[in-house]
This record gives structure tokens, sequence and C-alpha cells, in this order.
């Protein structure tokens, strides 16, 4: 059976979080099973692009809970990603994350560049600096695959254009691009995931959409398993979200409801019946043209707008 904890937490408090946090790995044995004294632990957050009004990027609080947390284990955290648009730096200076790094005096990491391994799968190097990954993603809806949360955050670990370039490569081809999710998980292989689920984005994505307050905190050490479990709470069938399709016809175990145990809320007192995602998916290749437009804009914001 896999596990995943499903908790109420009603607002963006560094209290009210950390406890939601800390009551979250007591489902699996307690923070201490994964964060031991004097390791590096990256927290990886969801960082797409700069936006102080975005609700797409996880929330600034749910950061410094996290890291509050793993500095209380005596282990050392770090905050990385790799943004579709602009700098890690950048991007955390936007929506309030380099001012809780400042505060707690913890280093932002821009990832080194990509590695290939097994085969043609392409991530940073990075990987390899930390003893351990938590991984902090935001659920919201996407064009290209319904809603995202626990696995597709993992596709950060890919750094700055390549991850365009690797829906060229799709040619609109979903299934492979989804078996390339699933290929960058396995390599990952996270210690821990917390989905920032109090504040969710709907209708859009992966960016702009509106927000809506949802006001739960979902965890597990199996991506898939949490996906499921949030689809079901969303009231979407799997079979309508192609991450967790694709997953399920390749034997990747994690999707099966009956072999899931929830903890803390039952799905049923965490369901949302009309969650606002999009019914009809968009392409997911990308044209030379729109990469070219895509490079032009992040050049820019690394030029001119991040050092205003």
């Amino acid at each position: 059976m896999h596990k995943v904890s499903i908790l109420k937490c009603e607002g963006y408090t560094v209290a009210a979080v950390k406890h939601v946090i800390l009551e979250s790995f007591s489902f699996f044995g307690g923070v201490e099973k994964f964060i031991r004294s004097g390791e590096k632990v990256l927290l990886k957050p969801n960082l797409i692009a700069s936006s102080k009004t975005d609700v797409a990027t996880t929330h600034a609080v749910f950061v410094e809970a996290a890291v509050e947390i793993i500095k209380e284990q005596r282990a050392t955290p770090l905050v990385g990603d790799s943004p579709a648009f602009g700098s890690t730096k950048g991007v955390a200076k936007s929506t309030g994350i380099l001012d809780v790094l400042k505060r707690q005096g913890v280093d932002i990491v821009e990832f080194k560049k990509n590695d290939v391994f097994r085969g043609d799968i392409r991530i940073t190097k990075s990987v390899n600096d930390f003893d351990k990954i938590i991984n902090l993603p935001k659920l919201k809806a996407h064009n290209q695959f319904g809603f995202t949360g626990a696995t597709k955050n993992l596709f950060g670990f890919t750094k700055g254009k390549i991850k365009a370039w690797q829906h060229v490569r799709a040619r609109n081809n979903l299934e492979k691009f989804c078996l390339m999710i699933l290929q960058i998980h396995d390599l990952i292989k996270p210690a821990f995931t917390l989905v920032d689920a109090i504040d969710i984005m709907e209708n859009e994505g992966p960016r702009g959409g509106p927000k809506r307050h949802f006001g739960f905190v979902f965890a597990g050490i199996n991506c898939l398993s949490i996906d499921t479990v949030m689809a079901k709470c969303l009231s979407i069938d799997i079979h309508q979200v192609p991450l967790l399709h694709v997953a399920r016809k390749n034997g990747y175990t994690g999707t099966a409801t009956d072999q899931i145990e929830v903890k803390g809320e039952s799905v049923e007192n965490a369901t949302m019946a009309d969650f606002g995602y999009p019914k009809t998916l968009s392409h997911i290749s990308f044209n030379l043209r729109g990469i070219f437009r895509s490079v032009l804009l992040h050049l820019w914001l690394l030029a001119v707008k991040e050092r205003r």
C-alpha cells in the first residue's frame, strides 16, 4: 500500500504550515526518519516565473515553514529550481521567497548545466550535490496536463531552455513527453513531497489562472499516489490526466486507488466538485518560433528586469 496524507491548513502562517508539515511527516514515521543532522537538503518549490500576484508558484510561507523544520533537524536547507523565465534568484525575489531565505540565512541554488542520465534524459548535475530532496510543488490547473502537482514539479530539474526543447522533441506525442517526466521522477526519487494546496490555481496554466482557496496540504513518498489522490479530490478521472494515465498504462505503481491508504482527512472531506481545469488540452509541442520568443523573453528578464 502507498500512503498519502491530507491535512487541513486554512491559511499561510509559518506556525500553521509548520504544524501541518510536521503532522504530515508523523504519518510516515516522523521528520527525523527522513532528515538527519548534517545533511544537505534541497527544497524544490515550483518557481515558474516572476510575478507578485500569480498563484502558480509555491507560497513563500510554505517554503519558510519547511526551511525551519529542516534547520530544527540540524540539517542544512537550500532552495533551488530552474524557472521557465528568468533566474531562480529573480523569481524567488518577486515571490517573496528570497526575503525568507535572507531572513533565515539560507542559500538559493542556481542549478548547474544539464548532464545526460540514463540514455537521453537531461537533468541538472546539481542533483548530485544534495543528500536529500524534498519536493514542494503547487497544485494548479495546467493547459497540457489538466492539473499538475507532485510528479510534474520534478521537470524543474531540467535546467533552462532544454525544457522547451523537450517540448519540441516530443512532436506533440504526449505519451512520450509523460514518459520522459516519469523517467526524471525515477532519477530524482524525492525523499518526501509536500504539496501546497492551500490556495490553488484553476482554469488555466501553468500560470495566469485565478486563485481559489482549497485549504489542504497533501503529502507522501510516492508522487504518483499523491497526484492520484489529488485528482480524486478534484473530481477528475485519472484517465483525463495524461501523466497518470500514461503511468498506469506503463506499469508504474501508485495510481490504483485501492492500493493507496489515505491518512488524516478523508477524500470525501477534501473534495472540490467544481474545480476549473482545462477539459480540452493544448498541444504538448512548441514550435521553433515560440521557442525563439521564449528565449528572448528569458534573456530580457535576466538582463533587464531582474536588475532593476
